[in-house]
């Protein structure tokens, strides 16, 4: 997890599928749905639908999403992975944020540089001179 903003994060998800593939049973490719959830599992934050291919069943997929926080901050979300096709064929994640540090509240103002103005006629452009000149 990286905090974008203090209402805004962005989750970086490792997935590592758990079990051994058979063309027969699972075809080419096995959809999974990726979902996050509030604490309470009230609100869905985020779904996405991920599709697993028979030709990289044994590596590790990275998906990456930004899903909002809401103050005050809640002590968890769960990621879930979920299977389309297999009941009960499904993972959790808690994911807390005992340890987040968010950026501040009120970020401090860009200092301006000091720049030296120039006029129209030092910048050797002549037709921009002759429309501010006009």
């Amino acid at each position: 997890m990286q905090p974008l903003t203090r209402s805004v994060i962005r989750v970086e998800l490792a997935i590592t599928p758990a079990f051994q593939w058979e063309h027969k049973i699972h075809g080419d490719a096995e959809p999974f749905w990726v979902f996050v959830q509030d604490s309470d599992s009230e609100q869905l934050l985020h779904s996405e639908l991920f599709i697993l291919k028979q030709k990289n069943a044994s590596e590790q997929h990275m998906l990456s999403f930004i899903v909002p926080l809401y103050e005050p901050m809640p002590p968890q979300y769960f990621i879930k992975v979920v299977s389309d096709r297999w009941l009960q064929c499904e993972n959790v994640l808690p994911v807390s944020f005992k340890h987040l540090i968010l950026p501040e509240r009120f970020a401090p103002p860009t200092e301006l540089q000091d720049m030296h103005s120039k006029l129209v006629r030092e910048l050797g452009f002549k037709e921009a001179e002759d429309y501010f000149m006009s």
